[in-house]
């Protein structure tokens, strides 16, 4: 994948907010949080640390999921590989879930983020894990959010719970 100046897009891979974030970390308003950057499990977990190339150039991206572990890579780089049943990533798996991610859901299809920006996809490939296959699983340690980005991060989930109960609401009430 390669993004130009400022673009944002996203691979979805699992029923839900199940996004393996694409992205100009350097240009556009999502790169300041690492949760919301390049190769992050959009607003769920921070790669471990940049490892993207400038926009205009081609990375690689990997997602592995077996069981109940997810792996993000880019350019070769394992910068997230984490198995949501572990209590350390709770609050992580509980933030995915208040934006409408279920880590227990399975059967989506690979689906492409469209916002308009200049996006471009190549050599694009899926395969199953064979039941035996091991995949190599080490925590890799998120990177840190820092305090501004966590102020946006509860602004926004803010919204989503407001948003969620006046729709649950009776309407002309």
């Amino acid at each position: 994948w390669k993004v130009g100046e400022g673009s944002n897009s996203g691979v979805y891979y699992r029923p839900g907010q199940y996004e393996y974030q694409i992205l100009d970390n350097g240009k556009h308003p999502d790169g300041s949080n690492p949760r919301t950057s390049a190769a992050s499990l959009y607003f769920g977990m921070a790669p471990s640390k940049d490892a993207t190339r400038p926009f205009g150039e081609w990375n690689t991206g990997r997602i592995v999921c077996q069981g109940s572990v997810i792996q993000h890579w880019v350019n070769g780089v394992k910068v997230i590989d984490f198995d949501y049943t572990d209590p350390r990533w709770a609050e992580d798996v509980a933030r995915l879930g208040a934006r409408g991610g279920d880590v227990t859901a399975r059967g989506a299809f690979l689906s492409l983020q469209d916002h308009g920006d200049p996006v471009w996809y190549r050599s694009i490939r899926m395969r199953s894990i064979p039941a035996g296959e091991e995949i190599e699983h080490a925590t890799v340690q998120p990177a840190t959010v820092p305090p501004e980005a966590l102020k946006k991060e509860a602004a926004i989930l803010e919204r989503i719970r407001k948003s969620r109960e006046e729709s649950r609401s009776p309407k002309g009430k």
